[in-house]
Protein backbone atom coordinates (compact mmCIF):
# COMPACT_ATOMS: atom_id res chain seq x y z
CA UNK A 1 0.00 0.00 0.00
CA UNK A 2 1.26 3.32 -0.66
CA UNK A 3 1.86 5.84 1.82
CA UNK A 4 1.18 8.57 -0.29
CA UNK A 5 -2.60 11.11 0.06
CA UNK A 6 -4.45 13.89 -1.12
CA UNK A 7 -2.69 17.26 0.54
CA UNK A 8 -4.21 19.65 -1.68
CA UNK A 9 -7.02 20.43 -3.97
CA UNK A 10 -7.16 23.45 -6.04
CA UNK A 11 -9.94 24.34 -8.52
CA UNK A 12 -9.06 26.87 -11.39
CA UNK A 13 -12.31 28.52 -12.82
CA UNK A 14 -10.90 30.61 -14.85
CA UNK A 15 -7.76 29.76 -16.85
CA UNK A 16 -4.73 31.40 -15.40
CA UNK A 17 -6.55 33.68 -12.78
CA UNK A 18 -6.02 32.83 -9.10
CA UNK A 19 -7.21 29.48 -7.91
CA UNK A 20 -9.89 27.99 -5.21
CA UNK A 21 -8.65 25.38 -2.50
CA UNK A 22 -11.71 22.60 -2.02
CA UNK A 23 -11.82 20.07 0.73
CA UNK A 24 -13.59 17.91 -1.84
CA UNK A 25 -13.42 17.78 -5.64
CA UNK A 26 -16.38 16.50 -8.06
CA UNK A 27 -14.98 14.64 -11.56
CA UNK A 28 -17.53 15.01 -14.18
CA UNK A 29 -17.32 14.11 -17.90
CA UNK A 30 -14.95 17.27 -18.61
CA UNK A 31 -13.25 16.55 -15.70
CA UNK A 32 -12.83 18.53 -12.07
CA UNK A 33 -15.93 20.59 -11.98
CA UNK A 34 -15.70 24.21 -12.52
CA UNK A 35 -11.68 23.32 -13.54
CA UNK A 36 -10.89 26.07 -16.59
CA UNK A 37 -14.63 26.05 -17.37
CA UNK A 38 -14.19 30.12 -18.06
CA UNK A 39 -11.15 31.26 -19.78
CA UNK A 40 -10.03 35.24 -21.50
CA UNK A 41 -9.45 35.59 -24.76
CA UNK A 42 -8.64 38.04 -26.87
CA UNK A 43 -10.55 40.34 -29.98
CA UNK A 44 -9.64 37.43 -32.27
CA UNK A 45 -10.69 34.82 -29.63
CA UNK A 46 -7.23 33.46 -29.58
CA UNK A 47 -7.03 32.19 -25.51
CA UNK A 48 -4.62 34.40 -23.07
CA UNK A 49 -2.92 33.30 -20.24
CA UNK A 50 -0.13 33.94 -17.82
CA UNK A 51 2.60 33.31 -19.87
CA UNK A 52 1.77 36.89 -22.05
CA UNK A 53 -0.80 38.49 -19.73
CA UNK A 54 0.20 38.71 -16.22
CA UNK A 55 -1.92 40.68 -14.85
CA UNK A 56 -4.62 37.64 -14.99
CA UNK A 57 -2.97 36.54 -11.64
CA UNK A 58 -4.47 39.63 -10.05
CA UNK A 59 -7.77 38.42 -10.58
CA UNK A 60 -9.15 36.42 -8.07
CA UNK A 61 -12.14 33.65 -8.09
CA UNK A 62 -14.40 32.21 -5.56
CA UNK A 63 -17.62 29.20 -5.97
CA UNK A 64 -20.10 30.27 -3.54
CA UNK A 65 -23.08 28.52 -4.01
CA UNK A 66 -24.05 28.75 -7.61
CA UNK A 67 -22.29 31.64 -8.49
CA UNK A 68 -18.72 32.37 -9.47
CA UNK A 69 -17.61 35.36 -8.31
CA UNK A 70 -14.84 37.24 -9.78
CA UNK A 71 -12.47 40.55 -7.98
CA UNK A 72 -11.04 42.94 -10.24
CA UNK A 73 -9.12 44.93 -7.56
CA UNK A 74 -12.32 46.47 -5.64
CA UNK A 75 -14.61 45.69 -8.20
CA UNK A 76 -16.59 42.39 -8.47
CA UNK A 77 -18.39 40.60 -11.13
CA UNK A 78 -21.01 37.73 -9.81
CA UNK A 79 -22.01 35.04 -12.65
CA UNK A 80 -24.58 32.73 -11.97
CA UNK A 81 -22.90 29.03 -13.24
CA UNK A 82 -26.80 27.57 -13.75
CA UNK A 83 -27.22 30.26 -16.42
CA UNK A 84 -25.61 29.40 -20.14
CA UNK A 85 -24.61 32.01 -22.54
CA UNK A 86 -26.70 32.45 -25.21
CA UNK A 87 -23.92 34.03 -27.55
CA UNK A 88 -21.87 31.37 -28.62
CA UNK A 89 -18.57 31.80 -31.00
CA UNK A 90 -15.46 29.48 -32.06
CA UNK A 91 -11.93 29.90 -29.72
CA UNK A 92 -9.02 28.63 -30.49
CA UNK A 93 -6.67 26.70 -27.52
CA UNK A 94 -3.31 25.94 -28.99
CA UNK A 95 -4.80 23.67 -32.04
CA UNK A 96 -7.95 23.13 -30.82
CA UNK A 97 -10.74 25.63 -32.30
CA UNK A 98 -14.27 24.43 -30.86
CA UNK A 99 -17.84 26.73 -29.92
CA UNK A 100 -18.23 28.21 -26.10
CA UNK A 101 -20.22 30.62 -25.14
CA UNK A 102 -19.43 34.49 -24.70
CA UNK A 103 -20.32 36.38 -21.44
CA UNK A 104 -22.61 39.56 -21.50
CA UNK A 105 -20.72 43.26 -22.53
CA UNK A 106 -20.84 44.40 -19.46
CA UNK A 107 -18.77 41.51 -18.06
CA UNK A 108 -16.44 41.93 -21.26
CA UNK A 109 -16.00 45.20 -20.67
CA UNK A 110 -15.32 45.31 -16.98
CA UNK A 111 -12.24 42.59 -17.74
CA UNK A 112 -11.19 44.96 -20.61
CA UNK A 113 -11.22 48.13 -18.69
CA UNK A 114 -9.23 46.08 -15.81
CA UNK A 115 -6.47 44.57 -18.06
CA UNK A 116 -6.87 47.45 -20.46
CA UNK A 117 -6.98 45.33 -23.63
CA UNK A 118 -10.08 44.26 -25.40
CA UNK A 119 -10.96 40.87 -24.06
CA UNK A 120 -14.03 38.51 -23.76
CA UNK A 121 -14.83 35.47 -21.18
CA UNK A 122 -16.07 32.63 -22.64
CA UNK A 123 -17.52 29.67 -21.07
CA UNK A 124 -16.95 25.67 -21.83
CA UNK A 125 -20.47 24.61 -22.09
CA UNK A 126 -23.43 22.52 -23.76
CA UNK A 127 -22.54 23.13 -27.08
CA UNK A 128 -18.64 23.05 -26.14
CA UNK A 129 -16.34 20.09 -27.50
CA UNK A 130 -12.94 19.41 -27.08
CA UNK A 131 -12.05 16.23 -28.37
CA UNK A 132 -8.98 14.12 -26.18
CA UNK A 133 -8.89 11.72 -28.63
CA UNK A 134 -6.29 9.18 -27.37
CA UNK A 135 -5.87 10.61 -24.64
CA UNK A 136 -9.27 10.06 -23.18
CA UNK A 137 -11.18 7.15 -21.18
CA UNK A 138 -14.99 5.72 -21.27
CA UNK A 139 -15.71 8.42 -18.56
CA UNK A 140 -13.86 11.33 -19.86
CA UNK A 141 -13.61 12.21 -23.77
CA UNK A 142 -13.47 15.87 -23.53
CA UNK A 143 -11.01 18.71 -21.76
CA UNK A 144 -11.91 21.90 -21.62
CA UNK A 145 -9.56 24.98 -21.50
CA UNK A 146 -6.58 23.65 -19.62
CA UNK A 147 -3.50 23.21 -21.69
CA UNK A 148 -3.41 19.17 -21.69
CA UNK A 149 -5.64 16.83 -19.84
CA UNK A 150 -8.32 17.51 -17.76
CA UNK A 151 -6.02 16.64 -14.41
CA UNK A 152 -3.14 17.93 -12.76
CA UNK A 153 -1.35 16.61 -10.34
CA UNK A 154 2.09 17.26 -8.25
CA UNK A 155 3.99 16.58 -5.53
CA UNK A 156 4.92 18.38 -2.08
CA UNK A 157 7.75 15.69 -2.06
CA UNK A 158 9.18 16.84 -5.23
CA UNK A 159 8.60 21.18 -4.85
CA UNK A 160 10.83 20.26 -1.18
CA UNK A 161 13.29 18.74 -3.31
CA UNK A 162 13.04 22.16 -6.05
CA UNK A 163 13.23 24.28 -3.16
CA UNK A 164 16.52 22.92 -1.40
CA UNK A 165 18.15 23.32 -4.77
CA UNK A 166 16.54 26.82 -5.02
CA UNK A 167 17.99 27.74 -1.35
CA UNK A 168 21.47 26.45 -2.86
CA UNK A 169 21.02 29.08 -4.91
CA UNK A 170 20.14 31.70 -2.46
CA UNK A 171 16.99 31.81 -3.95
CA UNK A 172 13.53 31.63 -1.83
CA UNK A 173 10.84 28.84 -1.83
CA UNK A 174 8.07 28.85 -3.90
CA UNK A 175 4.81 27.57 -3.46
CA UNK A 176 2.79 24.89 -4.93
CA UNK A 177 0.44 27.27 -6.33
CA UNK A 178 2.58 28.33 -9.07
CA UNK A 179 2.40 25.31 -10.52
CA UNK A 180 -1.49 25.75 -10.92
CA UNK A 181 -2.10 22.00 -10.17
CA UNK A 182 -5.73 20.32 -9.07
CA UNK A 183 -4.45 17.69 -7.02
CA UNK A 184 -0.98 17.82 -4.50
CA UNK A 185 -0.04 14.36 -3.21
CA UNK A 186 2.45 13.79 0.14
CA UNK A 187 4.30 10.89 0.98
CA UNK A 188 6.36 9.85 -1.90
CA UNK A 189 10.00 10.17 -2.67
CA UNK A 190 10.59 13.28 -5.14
CA UNK A 191 9.61 13.38 -8.77
CA UNK A 192 8.02 9.51 -8.22
CA UNK A 193 4.68 10.91 -9.67
CA UNK A 194 7.12 10.61 -13.55
CA UNK A 195 6.49 7.30 -13.51
CA UNK A 196 3.05 7.38 -12.81
CA UNK A 197 1.26 4.70 -15.05
CA UNK A 198 -2.03 4.56 -13.55
CA UNK A 199 -3.22 5.78 -9.91
CA UNK A 200 -6.17 5.95 -7.88
CA UNK A 201 -6.82 9.14 -5.43
CA UNK A 202 -10.21 8.36 -3.29
CA UNK A 203 -13.05 7.13 -5.58
CA UNK A 204 -11.27 8.31 -9.15
CA UNK A 205 -9.09 6.13 -11.22
CA UNK A 206 -6.16 8.36 -13.05
CA UNK A 207 -4.49 7.03 -16.27
CA UNK A 208 -3.34 8.58 -19.73
CA UNK A 209 -0.21 10.20 -18.10
CA UNK A 210 2.02 13.07 -19.82
CA UNK A 211 4.38 14.48 -17.87
CA UNK A 212 3.41 18.50 -17.58
CA UNK A 213 5.87 21.04 -19.74
CA UNK A 214 6.97 24.07 -17.74
CA UNK A 215 7.23 27.76 -18.44
CA UNK A 216 7.94 31.30 -17.26
CA UNK A 217 4.72 30.53 -15.56
CA UNK A 218 6.50 29.07 -12.42
CA UNK A 219 8.85 31.84 -12.29
CA UNK A 220 5.85 34.85 -12.03
CA UNK A 221 4.84 35.36 -8.18
CA UNK A 222 1.14 33.97 -8.19
CA UNK A 223 -0.39 38.21 -6.78
CA UNK A 224 0.79 39.73 -9.17
CA UNK A 225 2.33 37.92 -12.11
CA UNK A 226 6.18 39.41 -11.91
CA UNK A 227 8.73 37.53 -12.08
CA UNK A 228 10.33 36.62 -8.79
CA UNK A 229 13.84 34.55 -10.38
CA UNK A 230 14.12 33.68 -14.49
CA UNK A 231 16.94 31.28 -12.66
CA UNK A 232 14.32 28.89 -11.10
CA UNK A 233 13.46 26.98 -14.43
CA UNK A 234 17.00 26.93 -14.84
CA UNK A 235 17.30 25.09 -11.49
CA UNK A 236 14.64 22.85 -12.26
CA UNK A 237 15.91 21.65 -15.78
CA UNK A 238 19.79 21.28 -13.97
CA UNK A 239 18.30 18.85 -11.05
CA UNK A 240 15.46 17.12 -12.41
CA UNK A 241 16.53 14.62 -15.24
CA UNK A 242 13.58 13.63 -17.52
CA UNK A 243 13.99 12.45 -20.89
CA UNK A 244 13.96 14.98 -23.58
CA UNK A 245 15.18 18.35 -23.38
CA UNK A 246 12.00 20.08 -22.36
CA UNK A 247 11.50 21.00 -18.38
CA UNK A 248 8.54 19.32 -17.02
CA UNK A 249 7.13 19.10 -13.02
CA UNK A 250 4.19 17.65 -11.97
CA UNK A 251 1.51 15.12 -14.33
CA UNK A 252 -1.36 15.92 -16.14
CA UNK A 253 -3.79 12.57 -16.60
CA UNK A 254 -8.05 11.60 -17.36
CA UNK A 255 -9.84 10.34 -15.04
CA UNK A 256 -11.23 6.67 -15.96
CA UNK A 257 -14.26 7.39 -13.38
CA UNK A 258 -16.98 10.07 -12.23
CA UNK A 259 -16.66 10.40 -8.37
CA UNK A 260 -15.25 12.43 -5.42
CA UNK A 261 -11.71 12.96 -4.28
CA UNK A 262 -11.12 13.95 -0.81
CA UNK A 263 -8.51 15.74 1.21
CA UNK A 264 -6.52 13.12 2.75
CA UNK A 265 -7.64 10.32 0.62
CA UNK A 266 -5.69 7.67 0.35
CA UNK A 267 -3.51 7.59 -2.62
CA UNK A 268 -2.52 4.29 -4.71
CA UNK A 269 -0.28 3.30 -7.39
CA UNK A 270 -1.42 0.55 -9.93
Amino acid sequence: MSPATVSGLWIYPVKSCRGVAVKEMQIGPTGPMHDREWMIVDQDNNFLTLRNVAELSQIKTALQGPFLHLYLGNNKILIDTRIESEQIETVTVWKDSFLVGVATKDINEALSDFLCKTVKLVRYQKQSFRDLGAAGTAAVKQVKFADSRPVLLTSEDSLKELNTHLNAQGLAPIHIERFRSNIIISGLPAYAEDKFEKIKAGEITLQNPRLCTRCVVITQDVENGKVTSKNILKILANTHQVEGSKVTFGLNLTPQNLGTIRLNDKVQIL
